[in-house]
């Protein structure tokens, strides 16, 4: 069976796409801050592994940040945050 013929997305929509995955991603990165706050304050018997595990995943999502700000500022979207 012929699969249907996949639509073209109008380059304004996947701009918009990036600048969602963009707003995502930043607020991925703050709510992780809370949580690591929350850890530092609290007094968790892991709490060196857990501030270390929520740096990294800062990190993490921080490096996609740019990456995704590098992606839109390519396609021409001076929108970036």
């Amino acid at each position: 069976m012929a699969e249907p013929p996949e639509e073209e997305v109008p380059e304004e929509e996947l701009n918009a796409s990036l600048s969602d995955v963009l707003d995502l991603l930043a607020q991925e990165v703050e709510r992780l801050k809370v949580g690591l706050e929350w850890c530092r304050l609290s007094q968790h018997a892991d709490k060196e592994r857990l501030i270390s595990w929520y740096v990294q995943q800062i990190d993490i999502r921080q490096d996609r940040l740019e990456e995704m700000k590098a992606i839109i500022l390519a396609s021409g979207d001076d929108a970036v945050h």
